[in-house]
């Protein structure tokens, strides 16, 4: 049996999606706090809750292959290590854990970092045969955090972070990795940078999305002091344009400057472009 983690989620619906296209959909299983939600997935659901050690053991029960997502919340390290602890008391085959670029660097400049790369070694450490995907920055971020579509609105993309580029990968691709690990057993001991086919300046980004819309989006440079208020000014909340321009220096500072063909190996399909990804999600952009 195959199991997924927060199924009831974007990406591990996604995931679940995904394998029930490489397997027989009786041998997946959907984790979540909420199993109900997970119904519409056409699979076995149990629920499962990381703050709930004895039930999670149980709930693994007869699992070979899991899907750990990661978690969104502060107190994500305490929860992805009862996590890996069930699966070792239930004797779980092999964990594939979600992560994120470079996390196993202590000067990455990204403050979630070190919960990923302390849940990294413990994986390690635990004795379970793993594999980690450390994804880089979604695509879809741009939409979420609201830069994209206010980029597009007013006309101008501002960006701090200079010729600095990022390999983005969608999260539909994201999903399509883990369940080929998944699926196949495969990449047993890796730890694997799953990115985008190219690393893309913010100019680029600018320009896919005047492509993609054909509203006219100009990249200007901005300094660091500067950009938090700029993004303000486009109407992203204060919390999110600080983080956002913190960004932009970890880009310039070349963090996510970093592409490999893992989609294409793993999963037999190319990562989707930056100029496609926008063109399928033109009416979000332009609201």
């Amino acid at each position: 049996m195959i199991a997924v983690s927060g199924a009831s989620g974007n990406l591990g619906g996604l995931t679940v999606r995904h394998l029930i296209q490489r397997t027989d959909a009786a041998r997946v299983l959907a984790l979540s706090r909420t199993p109900d939600s997970s119904a519409g997935l056409g699979v076995h659901t149990r629920h499962a809750d990381f703050d709930e050690p004895d039930a999670l053991v149980r709930a693994l029960d007869g699992v070979e292959r899991l899907l750990i997502i990661s978690i969104g919340t502060a107190d994500r390290l305490p929860k992805h290590a009862r996590a890996i602890d069930a699966a070792v008391k239930a004797g779980v085959g092999h964990v594939v854990f979600t992560s994120i670029t470079r996390a196993g660097d202590p000067a990455h400049p990204n403050p979630l970092v070190p919960d990923y790369g302390a849940t990294e070694r413990l994986l390690a450490e635990s004795g379970l045969p793993f594999t980690v995907l450390r994804f880089n920055v979604w695509i879809e971020m741009l939409t979420l955090v609201g830069v994209a579509p206010r980029a597009v609105a007013t006309g101008v993309l501002t960006s701090n972070s200079r010729d600095g580029r990022i390999g983005h990968i969608t999260r539909d691709d994201s999903a399509a990795v883990a369940a080929a690990v998944l699926a196949e057993g495969s990449s047993l001991g890796e730890i694997l940078e799953v990115t985008g086919p190219e690393a893309v300046t913010d100019a680029d980004i600018a320009a896919a999305l005047t492509e993609a819309t054909g509203r006219r989006v100009r990249h200007e440079e901005v300094p660091d002091a500067i950009q938090p208020q700029r993004l303000m000014d486009q109407g992203l909340p204060e919390h999110f344009a600080h983080a956002w321009s913190a960004a932009g220096i970890a880009k310039r500072d070349g963090w996510y400057d970093i592409t490999t063909h893992t989609v294409q190996r793993l999963t037999g399909e190319p990562a989707t472009r930056i100029t496609d990804y926008f063109a399928a999600h033109r009416a979000e952009l332009i609201g």
